[in-house]
């Protein structure tokens, strides 16, 4: 059995209060202190030959390097399939925009519903087969792993390991590590 460890990138300025998926903000003061932190206890756990994959955006490939730099991992693997949804018209917004954008949406959103067609952005589908992708390529691969990304596509990837529907799994925390085991 390969362990996969699944980590949600640290914190940014706009961790929490607003959403941002194709927005690249970076890790701020206190997301870097985090991800230095999760990295110096997580990768004495780390098992011989691990492989990090990141999704491309700054917050989870600085998440990623740190990582890797305090477990003396050459190499990250970038995949665009771990990227955070395309959240459309609510990118950049707060859930109180929202609402008042889109109530619809913020009701949705609020209930949390996990199979959203973000409008003008990515549909539920789309997010889903790109990261059901990703994960049998990582589990596949049948070598330790550590896969940094985003809330929505780390919430798919529990559900696909776990055999629970994304909606039944919590949204990871910013820095929120997840251990799981693969056959």
């Amino acid at each position: 059995m390969a362990g996969i460890i699944l980590v949600r990138h640290a914190a940014t300025a706009w961790t929490g209060s607003r959403y941002s998926g194709r927005s690249d903000p970076p890790l701020d003061a206190a997301g870097v202190a985090a991800a230095q932190k999760l990295a110096v206890d997580l990768a004495p756990t780390l098992a011989p030959g691990t492989h990090i994959v990141t999704s491309p955006l700054r917050r989870a490939h600085a998440t990623a390097t740190a990582i890797a730099n305090a477990a003396g991992i050459e190499v990250i693997t970038i995949d665009e399939r771990w990227r955070e949804a395309d959240f459309g018209i609510a990118e950049g917004l707060t859930f109180d925009e929202i609402a008042r954008l889109a109530p619809d949406l913020a009701r949705r959103v609020g209930a949390g519903d996990a199979e959203i067609d973000w409008p003008e952005g990515e549909r539920a589908g789309e997010l889903a087969e790109r990261v059901t992708a990703a994960w049998r390529e990582v589990v596949e691969a049948g070598v330790a792993a550590v896969v940094v990304s985003h809330a929505g596509p780390l919430r798919i990837a529990i559900g696909l390991a776990t055999g629970h529907a994304p909606g039944a799994v919590e949204l990871p925390g910013a820095g929120a590590v997840i251990r799981l085991q693969t056959m």
